[in-house]
């Protein structure tokens, strides 16, 4: 989608620590909202229903693979793979502030220059990082590990840290085979850390929410035939001022320019006009991240794709930066908005009714540069109508994750351990990777 079509756009990520489903079965606004839906709207509200599971990684072999996620469960909590043995992934992707930190900019060994994005529901977005500089979930899991303001480890001490943990490296071996002899390095090296990266993203394709209060009144809404009166539909959880909110975000709003479909987002870049923050070298956003995807060794049409030739493979290919994606970031997801607070890239914005506010006003924003026209537009929102769309945007909190997934598998209680996986033989993955 063209950036010159992206006028107010919800362009945030999160929200305040919340509880998912108590939230959205809290009593709602029983009064009526008069919404009255046009066709255009009807036809946009039918394609933004609840997503269902992630759709299939034809670039990952162990995707779906059981023993895969359960190793990337302990992966995902083990602050060993980090250089100072104190920094894992849940350290920013806390489970209990919807799998983010609560920060404006995420900090690992240093504060780095970026919000921390969800993992939540992921596993359904082409692009990865605000960027679009990974294009896999897997090719994403591993970057942090060496990267170094966040884990400052290395592709070698990643290994031989799974190799040296009894239960990471029987896990292993028995999915991929055996472990390369240290140190990790080369090809070998590479593929023990791609096959590491796989692991956590059969893990992170768990972390699925359940039907939000909006996913409900859709279903219901849909059971009627999609009817103009809104308010013929049982109301439920689904409040009157959610309601009003949604045929804002659908209708003049303009938030469907790019926010749409199930997971409300394009999954494209665009560069929205909030300020930066001052202390912050200018971000070249999508423009930068093209050429760092398309020389890495884990994209999607790398050795280490399980379909190298497949379709996202092709379509990585096909890339060439452009200059209007300069300071251009990937629309979010605003499925569980409400749970990730502080919004935009950098954090810019630390509650919805900022957000809102932002786009209603424009106060801040700043004048795109010479590659591309200023898009945005004031929306003027009244006071009632912001507090409406704020209501719709917490009523796509949907249901935690199973709790087995989202507890961290290293705090065990009295007695327990973790149970070590049934010993197979080499399993077809292994086998298949062995004749890359």
């Amino acid at each position: 989608m063209p950036a010159a079509i992206c006028t107010l756009l919800i362009c945030c990520k999160g929200g305040e620590r919340v509880d998912a489903a108590k939230q959205q079965r809290a009593q709602p606004d029983r009064g009526t909202s008069g919404v009255e839906l046009g066709a255009a709207q009807i036809e946009r509200i039918n394609e933004m229903g609840y997503p269902g599971p992630p759709p299939p990684d034809e670039t990952n072999l162990v995707a779906d693979d059981l023993r895969a996620a359960q190793l990337g469960h302990l992966l995902f909590f083990d602050a060993g793979l980090s250089s100072n043995g104190k920094i894992s992934c849940a350290t920013c992707h806390d489970p209990d502030r919807g799998f983010t930190d609560g920060l404006a900019l995420n900090q690992g060994l240093e504060r780095g220059r970026r919000n921390t994005l969800s993992v939540l529901d992921a596993a359904h977005m082409r692009w990865f990082n605000w960027d679009g500089r990974f294009d896999s979930l897997w090719g994403q899991s591993h970057g942090p590990i060496s990267h170094p303001r966040e884990m400052g480890s290395s592709f070698a001490q990643a290994v031989e840290h799974v190799r040296e943990t009894p239960v990471l490296r029987e896990r292993y071996e028995q999915i991929f085979g055996a472990l390369p002899a240290a140190p990790a390095a080369g090809l070998a090296g590479e593929t023990a850390i791609a096959n590491i990266g796989k692991s956590i993203a059969a893990y992170e394709r768990r972390l699925v929410t359940g039907p939000s209060s909006f996913d409900r009144w859709v279903a219901r809404w849909r059971e009627r035939g999609t009817p103009r009166d809104a308010d013929s539909v049982p109301p439920m959880d689904f409040s009157a001022s959610a309601l009003r909110g949604l045929d804002l975000f659908t209708s003049r709003g303009l938030c469907w320019q790019c926010h749409v479909g199930p997971l409300l987002s394009d999954g494209e870049f665009h560069a929205l006009g909030a300020a930066p923050r001052n202390d912050l070298i200018a971000d070249g956003g999508r423009f930068e991240a093209v050429p760092q995807l398309k020389a890495s060794p884990f994209r999607a049409a790398g050795v280490h794709s399980a379909n190298p030739q497949g379709e996202q493979g092709k379509l990585v290919e096909s890339l060439v930066p452009q200059p209007d994606q300069w300071g251009a970031f990937r629309t979010p997801n605003l499925r569980n908005v409400a749970l990730t607070a502080p919004y935009f890239h950098q954090g810019q914005f630390a509650t919805l009714e900022e957000v809102v506010a932002f786009y209603s006003t424009l106060e801040g924003a700043v004048t795109m540069d010479h590659h591309r026209e200023s898009v945005l537009r004031r929306r003027d929102f009244s006071p009632e109508e912001s507090a409406d769309i704020v209501a719709f945007l917490r009523s796509l909190t949907g249901e935690s994750p199973p709790a087995d997934w989202v507890r961290d598998p290293w705090q065990l209680g009295p007695g327990q351990s973790i149970p070590m996986a049934e010993v197979v033989k080499p399993t077809p993955v292994a086998e298949a990777q062995k004749s890359q």
